[in-house]
């Protein structure tokens, strides 16, 4: 017979897994309505450029790229994953996105570029392959998860692979917290009203899609350097690079916060696993 302690607990774990579902489907909703960045010129130069800035962070040239196998998790409308075609490599990406999926094939197919897009869950992701180099910019964030998705990233990484994680910070976004604040208290989880609100109230003259990804997204996780360290140092990641370059960790962060930039970062990792020493 059961105690009511281990009956609460297990209500909590339950409630707990609806609210992630819950989330976790008002996130494809957005997605789904609202794919991301569909950017309106998209062209050739453009997804190449986009190859170069992520190419600079570590020191690398676009013909690092050149028969290397990626894997990017998260690839919305399918740019950079398209400019990594372009500069000669094998691509794999994926995006829960149905909608995303066909704007990302449409665009390959406009550019001449081949990449396998497939519909998953960057969650329920086991493609029973391993890469030179997974990338997910600015995806992990909206999982329920993205320390697990960071995890699944690894799994699918060779030894002396690369792998890019790019979040949201804990720190300098704070700006942008408050208003995520303001919003759900006026307007919920209703993304519309989200949308229409943190327009009015923020300004933005953008595309709708940024605007539903700024102010219309319920759900997004921040994270700071030393946590990602960390993430690094538990699956034997070894650190190379990063976006902005840090020397103090926290302090920082807290001066990006203050002069009102990057409140988006980059950590690049390599597999150090092989070279490891057993525990």
């Amino acid at each position: 017979m059961k105690t009511k302690t281990e009956t609460k607990n297990k209500r909590k774990i339950e409630t707990k897994t609806k609210k992630q579902e819950t989330t976790e489907k008002l996130v494809k909703e957005l997605y789904e309505k609202y794919p991301y960045p569909s950017r309106d010129f998209f062209s050739k130069e453009r997804a190449k450029n986009y190859v170069k800035w992520v190419s600079k962070i570590f020191g690398k040239t676009v013909d690092f790229w050149k028969g290397k196998q990626i894997l990017e998790l998260g690839c919305g409308t399918g740019e950079l994953a398209i400019g990594l075609s372009l500069s000669g490599a094998n691509v794999t990406a994926i995006d829960f996105s149905k909608t995303s999926i066909k704007k990302a094939k449409q665009n390959a197919k406009n550019l001449g570029a081949k990449v396998n897009f497939l519909e998953k869950n960057i969650l329920e992701t086991n493609l029973n392959k391993k890469f030179d180099v997974v990338i997910a910019l600015g995806s992990l964030h909206h999982t329920i998860n993205a320390k697990k998705g960071f995890e699944i990233g690894v799994n699918h990484l060779k030894n002396e692979g690369t792998i890019i994680v790019g979040l949201y910070n804990k720190y300098s976004r704070a700006r942008h917290r408050v208003k995520r604040i303001i919003l759900r208290l006026i307007a919920g989880n209703n993304i519309e009203k989200r949308i229409e609100v943190g327009e009015k109230l923020f300004k933005g003259n953008k595309s709708k899609a940024w605007l539903a990804d700024k102010y219309g997204q319920v759900h997004e996780s921040y994270h700071s350097i030393n946590e990602i360290n960390q993430w690094f140092k538990e699956q034997k990641i070894k650190f190379i690079a990063s976006n902005p370059k840090y020397k103090y960790p926290i302090i920082d962060e807290i001066k990006w916060l203050i002069f009102r930039k990057n409140a988006f970062f980059v950590m690049i990792g390599k597999n150090d696993a092989a070279h490891s020493p057993p525990n």
